[in-house]
């Protein structure tokens, strides 16, 4: 009897051990593509004043793309308890970037309106990442994402700290690629900062104090890359299947484009499938008289169309050894330019919102490759469709 305990004892801490990551190192999916498919409903019950003109803002789910992640939303349909009189997409930075769905009653017989959204969301993770990129990046690099290299008082970020002069010049020091130097500041800040959920830190805030959750990680993560030289942006989604938050990061390099890397969860290179991309989750209401009225709250409920885990079970052998950080989970990063059937994003998930000739929904991104200075494709010609108005 005592040998059979034995033997239920070993096979569940066997069982852990594969459960979770391993110690030391980077590990990349069994599965060089993981795909996601969800239908998201978002639900909105927007009071007005019977009889006076009504302006709501929407925050609008976007689509995006880039080399390692990918959202694509490939349906949209709105029903409305009252018609409304005008339908635009708009954009605004009244706290944050966002785009919006902006729905106009002119004279609403009732006091109540409800907006039901209805989208059918695809998602998708490679777990491969080629850039050969080098710093210093060129000089047109560096003067098209000026504002995204320097001091950032509103988003609470700052590379001038001289606390990171010798962290960063470290860093310098033992890297090749500029993917390195991404690694090697995840690396520090995963071994150096402990993750504990406290709101309201600012970049120096948390490396002094050496402690902070997903968003003030990212920060420090942004402030350290923007004074090595590598423009960085602080990225904020919601948790698939949850009311909760998140924030990573995503990084720019030369040829690969945009590339998402997240400090709480440990991930590299690419972005696991459990959060949408949706900027802002309050909707707001424009009066009579001019004035605004935020309603905060999460209005988005998401439920798998096809069977899916995020496991960690699923990773492979390691691909790169971590000096003293908890085991992480990475894309395969080759030092070469990317091929041609690469889909990389030149811009900015923050500047994709604010342009509002980019459409909020579907679209079929069958990109061009990019020309050498990277401009971003702007043939119109390619297919989309704006969210269905019925």
């Amino acid at each position: 009897m005592k040998v059979l305990t034995n033997f239920v004892v070993l096979l569940a801490i066997a069982s852990l051990a594969v459960a979770q990551p391993r110690k030391t190192g980077t590990y990349g999916f069994k599965k060089t593509i993981r795909r996601r498919k969800l239908r998201v409903t978002r639900e909105y019950e927007i009071p007005v004043e019977k009889g006076k003109r009504a302006i709501a803002a929407i925050p609008a789910l976007m689509s995006f793309w880039g080399a390692t992640n990918e959202q694509a939303i490939q349906s949209s349909r709105f029903h409305y308890s009252v018609e409304p009189n005008k339908i635009e997409v708009t954009s605004d930075n009244l706290g944050m970037r966002r785009r919006n769905y902006e729905l106009t009653w002119n004279s609403p017989p009732v006091d109540k309106i409800n907006v039901k959204q209805t989208l059918t969301v695809n998602l998708k993770a490679r777990t491969k990442l080629y850039t050969a990129a080098k710093l210093p990046y060129s000089d047109e690099v560096r003067k098209r994402f000026a504002r995204l290299l320097g001091k950032d008082d509103k988003n609470k970020i700052n590379p001038d700290n001289p606390e990171l002069e010798k962290i960063c010049s470290e860093i310098l020091k033992n890297s090749r690629y500029a993917e390195d130097v991404v690694e090697q500041v995840c690396d520090w800040i995963n071994d150096n900062i402990t993750f504990k959920k406290i709101r309201g830190y600012n970049s120096d805030e948390i490396l002094k104090r050496k402690q902070g959750s997903c968003s003030p990680m990212s920060l420090l993560a942004c402030a350290m890359l923007r004074r090595l030289g590598i423009p960085a942006e602080n990225v904020r989604t919601k948790n698939i299947g949850n009311e909760g938050a998140h924030a990573f990061i995503e990084v720019y390099f030369p040829d690969a484009g945009w590339v998402f890397y997240d400090l709480a969860n440990h991930e590299r290179g690419f972005k696991t499938l459990d959060c949408l991309f949706t900027p802002g989750r309050a909707f707001r209401i424009r009066t009579p008289n001019g004035g605004r009225h935020w309603v905060d709250g999460n209005f988005s409920k998401e439920k798998d169309l096809i069977k899916f885990a995020e496991d960690r079970r699923l990773m492979g052998k390691p691909i790169r050894k971590s000096p003293n950080s908890t085991g992480v989970l990475g894309a395969k990063v080759t030092n070469k330019p990317p091929p041609k059937s690469t889909k990389s994003r030149h811009l900015p998930l923050s500047q994709i919102i604010m342009d509002t000739n980019i459409p909020p929904g579907k679209r079929e991104y069958i990109l061009p490759r990019q020309d050498a200075k990277q401009q971003p494709n702007t043939d119109r010609s390619n297919k989309f469709t704006e969210p269905d108005k019925r």
